[in-house]
């Protein structure tokens, strides 16, 4: 054998190593996660837990559904996440249209302000949001986040989209306005389809934004009945105590909606994130 193809094969050995060692050390978290959920009570706080434990146990995803609101904390994050990725992808889609497409003063600040008002960290606004908020009557109102949420939202969406419609030809858009079409139909009906991977991904990636939001959840809504998936976890922790089988289990469901949609969307993200790449 050539030494040309075993230090090939050496090279080959040591990466596949070190992409195995990462991937353990990634997952393994999630694994002790879903392990945990269905680890009884009694064996949880053991002072070496194994890597399987020796019974199993739904008692704790039992106490979730029926002696806990948490599913009542799922339907309100799916409602504003659903709704929030709808309105912040379709304000970003007309955002962005007009930054690259039209022409009109101080398109080029607003295109570049984009990047630095999604770097404005949230927490030197969740004061002001919760004063608008309460002044427009919303305040411990789960709507008040689906108009807080795209706030942070739309500037990422925006920025992702933009490089979409540029790398998409001009001459496209003027051969339908040449036969007919006026701008809103030429974005309907060419450049909507034409970037259909990118809107994807950027939807995904929206609907996973509102839905691990921590902090104007926190803040905005106070009564069970109004609060997301997010803290009602955290309402599993009692002082310096913490219910770790409704904990894990409940951290467990809540991981399902976003793994769901990135599966569904993987085509997409896979070209999508290729593509906007190159661009």
């Amino acid at each position: 054998m050539k030494l040309t193809t075993v230090k090939k094969i050496r090279k080959q050995t040591i990466i596949y190593a070190i992409v195995f060692i990462f991937t353990i050390w990634t997952l393994f978290p999630v694994y002790w996660m879903v392990k945990s959920s269905f680890t009884p009570n009694d064996l949880m706080y053991t002072a070496n837990p194994g890597l399987v434990p020796d019974t199993w146990t739904l008692s704790h995803y039992k106490d979730l559904f029926q002696k806990t609101k948490f599913m009542n904390f799922v339907k309100n994050s799916l409602y504003v996440a659903s709704l929030v990725t709808v309105i912040s992808v379709s304000i970003s889609i007309l955002g962005s249209y007009s930054m690259t497409r039209l022409r009109y003063r101080g398109r080029i600040f607003f295109s570049q302000s984009i990047i630095y008002t999604y770097l404005l960290p949230t927490a030197v606004l969740f004061i002001p949001m919760y004063v608008a908020v309460s002044k427009l009557g919303l305040s411990d109102n789960k709507n008040a986040l689906l108009i807080v949420y795209p706030t942070i939202i739309v500037p990422y969406c925006c920025y992702m989209l933009i490089s979409y419609f540029k790398a998409i030809p001009k001459e496209l858009e003027e051969a339908a306005l040449i036969d007919g079409c006026n701008s809103l139909q030429a974005l309907f009906r060419i450049i909507i389809p034409i970037a259909s991977p990118g809107i994807a991904v950027v939807s995904t990636f929206a609907f996973t934004l509102a839905w691990n939001e921590y902090l104007y959840a926190l803040v905005l809504t106070t009564s069970p009945g109004q609060q997301t998936v997010n803290i009602g976890i955290s309402g599993f922790k009692f002082s310096d105590q913490a219910v770790w089988g409704l904990l894990m289990g409940s951290s467990v469901i809540a991981s399902l909606p976003a793994i769901f949609l990135y599966f569904l969307a993987q085509r997409f993200l896979k070209g999508g994130l290729a593509a906007g790449g190159v661009k």
